[in-house]
């Protein structure tokens, strides 16, 4: 294949929207493009024009055989090009061109355009989607799309294209798909056949959602998916409906500038689970310990109070900032960044502290992995946080009191989390000592260790006032979340 041609040809479904283009956010049908200034893909100088041509128009010519052939002022060019393919960028000369669309094998056209001015600078993507309410002799319709960066340095270009042709999804918002968060829709009241952009994005990935107008504010109707944003480059994303019947089968299509041959689609993120305890007494009040987390800015769990624990929510990988703050408020009392990595099982535990900031609450968390990789058949894997906020237990050793020594953990600082243990399933006698001492201060209690899951135990001093001590071990086993986290108890007599 002609990669140079098949440019040529394909611009075709560029002309009804590059005559007179020069608005930077651009319309599908007969709207306005974006133009480019002057520059290649990276923004060279040139004094050719770039062309790119994609085909994400479904069922088009014909619902069996989405093949098309290019034409070229009305002749064969040989140019062949599938529904969900996309050329590379191709240099063309400047000057004017006529070009057609037609059915594999014939030279009738059914979108027949020109001439078609192209000038040295310009870089365009002609995007074909499909357009029940098209003039052309076939229900498509063309998105132009400019391929200059117009982002600052080390961020990224995104525009994105509504080719999905079906009323349900007419119009759609387009979210930040953070579980239980709701900040405002990224695009709000997103119509079919418009394009969105360029917006100048941080390099990273974007985590979005689609909502359906009729939809409950920030419910997910898809996603979320996965869409990069690569800096100092344009990324385009493209929604379509590949259901040309009743249905609805969204997907959409993301063209980066190395995108050639088959164009990918989103894919859902990789994700990690998050579980949120409450085990600061007397946060952040004595009468009311009721507080609201926050994910990035946005209230995403309300009213948790003290001995409860949320259920594990699925957040997308990535860099978050969560806050503790009290309920009804977005102002945290406590806040820290976490980055997530695939399939981790984290749980965050909101312990106390006497160390206050600027009269902030005295509150700090610990943040236990629970992943039971590696887990030996039959085994329970133990993980320890000690939160017990007391000078007299700064530094204490955790025993097994009927098998001591040596303790099972040494050393246990204040505000650390220790382990895991991997442990043969059982219940065993612990208890809280000094350190180097068998002689248990606090216990002993009885801690389950269940085979093939994770057990979380914290020590809490329930008693916020230094020297008096009334001492407890709360257990997370598994995945339990509601209140009432339960505490170790002693051996029955």
């Amino acid at each position: 294949m002609n990669r140079k041609n098949l440019w040529l040809g394909f611009v075709a479904s560029l002309a009804l929207v590059v005559i007179g283009c020069g608005d930077s956010d651009s319309n599908g049908g007969g709207g306005s493009g974006g133009t480019a200034g002057a520059g290649g893909t990276g923004g060279t100088p040139t004094n050719m024009a770039m062309v790119r041509v994609a085909h994400l128009a479904p069922g088009v010519p014909s619902a069996g055989d989405t093949t098309v052939d290019i034409l070229i002022d009305g002749e064969p060019s040989g140019i062949t090009l599938e529904f969900g393919q996309s050329s590379g960028f191709a240099e063309l000369p400047p000057g004017d061109y006529t070009f057609g669309i037609a059915a594999a094998g014939s030279t009738d056209s059914v979108l027949d355009v020109g001439p078609v001015t192209l000038l040295a600078g310009d870089i365009l993507n002609a995007i074909a989607y499909r357009d029940e309410a098209s003039d052309a002799a076939v229900p498509v319709a063309v998105f132009a799309i400019s391929g200059v960066n117009e982002a600052p340095a080390g961020e990224g270009t995104l525009y994105v294209a509504h080719g999905a042709d079906d009323a349900l999804l007419d119009p759609v918002d387009v979210i930040n798909a953070l579980p239980g968060a709701c900040p405002p829709p990224i695009l709000d009241d997103f119509e079919f056949g418009t394009v969105q952009g360029p917006l100048a994005l941080a390099a990273g990935t974007l985590n979005i959602g689609f909502s359906l107008d009729s939809t409950e504010e920030c419910q997910l109707d898809a996603g979320p998916l996965a869409a990069p944003v690569t800096a100092d480059v344009v990324t385009i994303l493209v929604a379509v409906d590949t259901d040309t019947s009743a249905g609805v089968a969204p997907a959409v299509y993301a063209l980066l500038p190395s995108t050639e041959g088959e164009i990918p689609t989103l894919s859902p993120p990789d994700m990690a689970q998050v579980r949120i305890a409450h085990l600061a007494p007397e946060v952040p009040s004595a009468g009311d310990t009721n507080v609201d987390i926050l994910v990035n800015g946005n209230t995403a769990i309300i009213d948790l109070e003290f001995e409860e624990a949320t259920g594990f929510v699925e957040l997308p990988v990535g860099d978050y900032t969560f806050g503790i703050a009290a309920a009804g408020s977005t102002d945290p009392v406590f806040s820290f960044d976490a980055t997530l990595m695939a399939d981790q099982v984290l749980t965050v535990v909101a312990i106390r502290t006497v160390v206050e900031t600027d009269g902030a609450a005295p509150v700090n968390v610990l943040v236990f992995d629970g992943n039971t990789e590696s887990l030996p058949e039959g085994s329970g894997r133990v993980i320890a946080g000690h939160g017990a906020d007391d000078s007299g237990l700064a530094v204490v050793d955790v025993i097994a009191t009927d098998a001591c020594p040596p303790a099972l953990i040494e050393d246990f600082v204040f505000a650390t989390v220790r382990g895991p243990l991997d442990l043969p399933a059982a219940e065993y006698n612990i208890g809280i000592a000094g350190v180097d001492s068998c002689t248990p201060a606090a216990g002993p209690l009885v801690a389950p260790v269940t085979a093939d899951v994770t057990t979380l135990l914290v020590a809490v001093d329930n008693n916020v006032t230094d020297g008096m001590l009334s001492p407890a071990v709360y257990a997370l086993i598994d995945d339990f979340s509601g209140n009432g986290i339960p505490t170790l108890a002693p051996p029955s007599l």
